[in-house]
């Protein structure tokens, strides 16, 4: 069953986030005594929040609001209090939309090509940078071409010698931090970057395996540092191409079932065969639904059964359309289980069990080898590619 969270909870939920990113904000500001008074404030709506005290939550969150308005004395009253309701107002409009209705997510691996491409790169020999025509391209696209030459000399520290940041939710990128505090940027993520974009080779270093082969058989690594690298060496010359960013429907999950053949995205959390680092926590997947509770699934490749008959949804006819060797139209059809770590070829799904399957069949770590998905992990259905504008722009099939 789907249980839909009380209103004066969601309330409290969006206060909380508000008021947090009020503190992050207005820190260094803040007189010392007022930071502490919020900091208090938001310790009592969490203990509130844990005990499903309705009328406790009412009170701290017209007191909340009156502390914050008069927490920067610089300022006119009047004016503290229009940005502060502004502020909070855009907030909670934000994170709402956000947390029960839509989420912006980027397809992280190739696991859904061709319907859904995950962050790319190749490297190039050469400098890829196009003139000044093909910039406008390459924002269109979602397509970064780079070319970084070290510009100072020293070595590269021991403790994250190179750290992943994001600019907005399209452009993530690294920095390479020296032992000296220079630092140099980098605009592709750190996969991409150690891996396609062939850092580690640039810089004749050994990389440290870190993770394991989930997600997609693929394994992150890192640098060691203390790498010595000198001012003109080339760090990385490729591109990269951003990926997919859909729009999931956080909402839909709560009224209906979730339907066979959908693209759907759930979280990593209570699936036992998912070794992701406990620092990273959760991680969002996105896969095919393949099936749903109670169903029977079997793989004869390049087909896909599902109880007893081969699968009749246009996502799975789509897939199925390869041969195994030969891709058409880009897919493969259905890998068997132990290509990708799997070992049982027939499951029979329990209740609030799904099955989740990546249409790069060959390429996809997916519930043929990690398990089901449990019902309390589904987040919605991914409903539309926006960014960036390629073929894959438009409503997901």
């Amino acid at each position: 069953m789907f249980f839909l969270t009380p209103r004066y909870l969601k309330h409290a939920k969006l206060l909380h986030k508000g008021v947090t990113r009020f503190i992050d904000y207005k820190r260094d500001l803040l007189p010392a005594a007022k930071l502490e008074e919020i900091c208090g404030l938001r310790s009592s709506l969490e203990q509130a929040m844990k005990a499903r005290d309705k009328e406790r939550l009412k009170e701290l969150n017209e007191e909340i609001n009156k502390v914050c308005e008069r927490a920067l004395p610089e300022a006119a009253p009047s004016e503290i209090g229009d940005n502060v309701e502004v502020f909070f107002v855009a907030i909670v409009i934000a994170l709402g939309i956000r947390g029960y209705i839509a989420q912006p997510f980027q397809i992280p691996t190739g696991s859904m090509q061709p319907t859904l491409n995950g962050i790319t790169a190749e490297a190039t020999a050469e400098d890829p940078r196009p003139g000044i025509g093909g910039y406008l391209k390459s924002f269109l696209t979602s397509t970064r071409h780079i070319h970084v030459v070290s510009d100072h000399t020293g070595r590269l520290r021991r403790e994250e010698p190179v750290t992943e940041h994001k600019f907005l939710i399209f452009m993530p990128y690294c920095k390479l931090h020296f032992e000296d505090g220079h630092t140099i940027k980098i605009n592709a993520p750190m996969r991409q970057l150690l891996d396609e974009l062939q850092l580690n080779e640039h810089l004749n270093s050994q990389p440290i395996t870190v993770g394991t082969d989930t997600p997609d058989l693929r394994r992150d690594y890192r640098l060691r540092g203390g790498e010595e690298i000198k001012e003109g060496q080339l760090l990385a010359s490729g591109i990269v191409r951003n990926g997919d960013h859909v729009l999931v429907d956080k909402f839909s999950y709560h009224f209906r079932t979730p339907t066979r053949g959908e693209v759907f995205v759930f979280t990593t959390k209570h699936i036992r065969g998912i070794n992701v680092p406990a620092e990273q926590g959760s991680q969002h997947y996105i896969k095919r639904l393949a099936g749903v509770p109670h169903d029977v699934l079997e793989v004869k490749a390049p087909k896909l059964f599902i109880n007893g008959a081969e699968a009749q949804e246009p996502g799975f006819q789509k897939v199925m359309q390869g041969t195994g060797v030969a891709p058409v139209n880009g897919y493969r059809g259905y890998s068997d289980p132990r290509m990708v770590g799997g070992y049982i070829s027939r499951i029979e799904l329990g209740e609030e069990q799904y099955f989740a399957m990546g249409d790069n069949s060959y390429n996809s770590s997916d519930s043929r080898a990690w398990g089901a998905v449990p019902e309390r992990n589904l987040v919605g259905p991914a409903l539309f590619c926006y960014w960036p504008l390629t073929s894959h722009w438009g409503r997901i099939k």
